[in-house]
């Protein structure tokens, strides 16, 4: 019975040949008139025999459609080879499209099975997302994994931005009690008109809209309530003796939320432990004593309070629950929420904050005290 089946399921039939495909390594979708969707494509440009060094290393096609498939097979009127589409690993939203509202392409990207989940999500700020695709990075003339890195390595050595896995946002986009934010990238000039990508706030959606933008402090301030462990990262404080800049780096955070309902009234206790390393400062006072480092402890769990406060008020000014305060009540009170869930929206904006911030200096790395130098 088994020997029959190998000519019936022979394992090449939809097979490819390398040499008639094309790579895509990113995505843009943006809105466009009479209600048409913009669907762009990055390719890794395919070399050719007796190419000079200034040979592009990637090309962005671009085609309307009605819908997004629509689009996308109108790409190939354009494009001579086949389009590997699952080794894409970056989407770009259009900001007028995500304005707009994302509700029926985010059930078309949770579809579409050509299309990555772990594709990492960016929203074009004040550009489109063809605009981005078409704009080579200095390091990595790739725009596609360029922005997939910039992401990445930023979380570990500034800490200000989170990345947003396409998977991540459709699921925050249906469940109840939370909504989804994605960090955004801009087109930024500079001298001699050359243009640049950067990570640029964090697009806060609402329903599948988005509504408006986390700052730098604000989107530090999300960050911190990740649901998973937070590491690495900046903080910077103050000296306690003169006030100049003091460098702390985070090695690891976690936080909890805890809500409580109190007189009819939603309390949000959260509960920040992090750890840190003692980085770089200004001055010349010896800071790392057993006097001084209580001090610096508290500044630290000053700003992680400030920042946290200042994306959350930013949240409520903007009503959407980006932080999941809504599951975070669905789950510990599951039969309150059946009537606390149809006035979510009166109920978030005026949610109180309880803080328990408890953060330790660990170490000074190489030194232990401040290098005095001879003038």
């Amino acid at each position: 019975m088994l020997f029959p089946c190998l000519f019936l399921i022979p394992g090449c039939w939809d097979r490819a040949e390398i040499n008639e495909t094309a790579i895509a390594v990113a995505l843009g979708v943006d809105t466009a008139s009479n209600d048409q969707i913009l669907f762009t494509v990055q390719l890794l440009a395919a070399e050719q025999e007796g190419a000079g060094e200034k040979q592009p290393s990637f090309v962005t096609v671009s085609a309307f459609g009605s819908t997004l498939t629509t689009a996308a097979g109108n790409i190939m009127l354009k494009n001579p080879r086949s389009i590997l589409w699952q080794h894409s690993a970056v989407m770009v939203l259009g900001e007028d499209l995500a304005e707009k509202g994302l509700s029926g392409l985010a059930d078309e990207l949770a579809r579409n099975r050509n299309i990555r989940q772990t594709d990492a999500l960016f929203v074009a700020r004040k550009a489109t997302a063809a605009e981005v695709l078409s704009i080579p990075t200095p390091v990595d003339k790739i725009p596609g994994t360029a922005l997939e890195s910039m992401i990445r390595i930023q979380d570990v050595a500034a800490g200000i931005y989170s990345q947003t896995l396409l998977h991540e946002f459709i699921s925050r986009t249906a469940a109840p009690g939370i909504e989804p934010a994605v960090p955004g990238i801009a087109v930024v000039e500079r001298e001699h008109g050359k243009k640049y990508l950067e990570l640029s706030g964090t697009a806060v959606f609402r329903q599948g809209k988005l509504l408006g933008w986390l700052n730098e402090t604000e989107s530090r301030g999300y960050r911190w309530l990740r649901p998973k462990m937070v590491l690495g990262g900046t903080i910077t404080v103050k000296c306690p003796a003169c006030g100049q800049p003091v460098l702390i780096q985070n090695v690891r955070s976690q936080s909890q939320l805890k809500p409580e309902l109190r007189a009819g009234h939603v309390v949000m206790h959260i509960k920040v432990r992090g750890e840190g390393f003692f980085y770089e400062q200004r001055c010349l006072h010896q800071l790392v004593t057993p006097e001084m480092m209580p001090i610096l402890n508290q500044h630290v769990e000053g700003v992680i309070k400030n920042q946290i406060t200042s994306a959350v008020v930013k949240a409520q000014a903007l009503n959407s629950d980006i932080f999941g305060f809504g599951a975070a009540v669905r789950r510990k009170y599951p039969d309150q929420w059946a009537a606390l869930e149809p006035r979510w929206d009166e109920i978030f904006p005026a949610i109180k904050l309880e803080f328990d911030v408890d953060a330790h200096i660990r170490r000074t790395n190489l030194r232990s005290q401040t290098a005095r130098l001879k003038y």
